[in-house]
């Protein structure tokens, strides 16, 4: 949602403790890009930096879209196939939410890239130590992007469903190998944890500790006090 249809009336103060919507993670960075860029080329303001955000979700939606094409012809094995998915993604639906700026392209981009890090993993011809580190390297890039998303969350299910897996042939068969796996891949899936529990430690701490000097938000009182939920449940 841009800067300027954005509610006042979220948290009761207006000013620099309101709380952002979804997507202000990207919008932090693109403020702070516009003012250094505004002190060198231009001078500040909300076109410009709406002007940044569009350009930074083109360039993340077509980074996105090569990230894809990789992805397929390392999965499939068929260049046509890998094309096909990609275009598809030129063309999807919500293709007017990745044009915005929004983080919906910044969130496509990393986790196409987490995918192709996890699948090069994947598709090693054995377990090695380099296998797994590519594994560990697509848990923290899906970390990256559930700071961008929530619902990023659920790219720790292939950490799970392998860790699980692992699991079961160490306690039928110990064995060096599969206790190293066992371990990046608890690595891997601790940081796409992070990527949701760290913003939600941040906003706790910064909302509800009383450290800022503002009284506490309403959703701090809540027995999971979460400031996706509250603010999910304002923007939309």
């Amino acid at each position: 949602m841009p800067t300027a249809f954005r509610p006042s009336s979220c948290c009761g103060n207006v000013g620099n403790d309101s709380l952002p919507p979804a997507g202000s993670d990207e919008r932090s960075v693109l403020t702070r890009v516009n003012s250094g860029l505004g002190s060198l080329f231009w001078e500040r303001d909300s076109l410009s930096e709406a002007v940044l955000g569009v350009g930074a979700a083109h360039v993340s939606h077509l980074l996105s879209v090569l990230v894809l094409y990789r992805l397929g012809i390392l999965v499939w094995r068929d260049r046509r196939v890998a094309f096909v998915g990609a275009c598809l993604h030129v063309f999807s639906p919500a293709g007017i939410f990745l044009s915005a700026p929004y983080s919906e392209s910044t969130f496509a981009l990393l986790s196409f890239a987490g995918y192709f890090l996890y699948a090069k993993g994947c598709y090693a011809r054995e377990p090695t130590a380099r296998s797994d580190a590519w594994q560990l390297l697509a848990g923290a890039v899906f970390g990256v992007a559930t700071v961008f998303r929530s619902n990023g969350i659920f790219n720790g299910l292939p950490f799970a469903y392998e860790a699980a897996q692992e699991l079961v042939r160490f306690l039928r068969s110990p064995d060096r190998v599969t206790f190293r796996r066992l371990i990046f891949l608890g690595v891997g899936g601790l940081c796409v944890g992070a990527g949701l529990v760290v913003p939600q430690l941040v906003a706790y701490q910064r909302y509800c500790s009383g450290l800022s000097g503002a009284s506490p938000r309403p959703w701090c009182a809540r027995v999971f006090p979460s400031i996706y939920t509250y603010v999910q449940e304002l923007y939309w």
